[in-house]
């Protein structure tokens, strides 16, 4: 049997925490590590004696050394933007850690810089590999779950004040964009652009609920998708918190044929007996309801836990490359979370409903009145120069 092709991969950024999750891809058959680099230079050091290449400065000197086929980007997000142009300017794919940028109009130059110089542009959303979201995509897309209705996502990513101290850019405006928006939710909300396309309208609320920092810890929000999307007409809504615990994680979707819940590692979907459009027309009783049967799901196989598995992400992103299939979450798929994270953030500032596709404008310019008075009030300047 002949062995699968390598790429040569290079990795910015090796000391950032989540590197844990992407070593065990870095050491598969189709991956040959040609160099890492991270600020903190022991870091870096380490990282390399462990995946057997050299450590680099810099990123840029790592390009011009390497000239890797693929560039991985593991850096704080407000550095994802500049480093993934300049890198596929420099004749690489990327694979950039989400959120793929801070805001919208970033991610939009992404796109472009990608489709110019011919490269492919993923975003690591590996939540979509686990293999109960690809099969709940499965029903949604089979039209079993008949005309959607109702989304429900309710999801604690619990930290301490520990945690926010890890690092000083954390839950800034000028460091990460945003709080549990931009850091912890952007698997959460891919799941649901995802499963059924970007919503068209977004009403907010963010809050700081109990943590002394900048950004929000806390979202609630209330969603509406367009007729003739796969949302079809279906109402949302959307509770995300670093600052509440004890409620598993659920996704829910309702639709005239059925009921589907994503778990953590599960799946379960009930079938009604007769459609509810048809049902609730036609039935005699008044006060009746359908019957709901539950119907098993065969899984496909899959590796990982219910965070998704990072090996499953790499063997697309080879398989995309070398053989042209598509990729799991393209620079395309990847901005639709970022831009709903956006409209939540400015809903809530506005005080008013935000459609999509976003204003680049206004929100570029929330942003940079956000930043401006964060870095007044911390008297401080965070050092995220790429």
């Amino acid at each position: 049997m002949t062995a699968p092709q390598r790429l040569r991969y290079a990795v910015i950024g090796v000391g950032a925490n989540v590197y844990t999750m992407h070593h065990p891809a870095l050491r598969h058959e189709t991956v040959e590590v040609v160099g890492v680099t991270d600020r903190d230079e022991a870091a870096s050091r380490q990282r390399a004696e462990e995946l057997g290449c050299p450590s680099f400065p810099d990123y840029r000197a790592m390009l011009r050394a390497t000239r890797p086929d693929v560039a991985v980007i593991l850096t704080p997000h407000p550095l994802h933007a500049p480093m993934a142009v300049e890198c596929l300017r420099a004749g690489c794919h990327v694979l950039v850690e989400k959120p793929m940028a801070v805001h919208v109009a970033e991610a939009d130059a992404m796109i472009r810089a990608a489709a110019q110089a011919g490269r492919v542009l993923a975003v690591n959303f590996q939540q979509r590999l686990r293999p109960e979201v690809v099969k709940a995509a499965e029903v949604v897309r089979s039209g079993r779950l008949g005309r959607v209705q109702h989304l429900d996502l309710a999801v604690t990513w619990p930290r301490t004040a520990a945690y926010y101290r890890l690092a000083a850019w954390r839950a800034t405006w000028r460091g990460e964009g945003g709080g549990v928006l931009l850091n912890q939710a952007p698997h959460d909300l891919d799941l649901i652009c995802h499963l059924l396309g970007p919503p068209e309208r977004v009403v907010a609320w963010t809050r700081t609920q109990l943590h002394t920092i900048e950004t929000e810890d806390t979202v609630q929000a209330m969603l509406e998708w367009p007729d003739g999307a796969v949302g079809n007409g279906a109402m949302g809504s959307v509770r995300i918190s670093t600052a509440e615990a004890g409620r598993p994680a659920r996704l829910e979707l309702l639709g005239t044929g059925g009921y589907l819940r994503i778990g953590a590692g599960e799946l379960s979907f009930g079938r009604f007996g007769e459609d509810v459009t048809d049902f609730f027309a036609q039935n005699p009783d008044p006060f009746a309801a359908p019957t709901l049967q539950s119907e098993p799901l065969a899984l496909p196989p899959g590796g990982g836990d219910h965070t998704g598995d990072h090996k499953a992400v790499y063997r697309n992103l080879h398989d995309a490359i070398t053989q042209g299939v598509p990729v799991a979450a393209d620079g395309t798929e990847g901005r639709m979370s970022l831009e709903l994270a956006n409209a939540m953030i400015l809903s809530s500032f506005t005080r008013s409903a935000v459609e999509l596709p976003l204003d680049r404008e206004r929100y570029a310019a929330l942003l940079a009145r956000l930043k401006g008075e964060g870095a007044a009030v911390a008297g401080l300047e965070t050092d995220l120069e790429p």
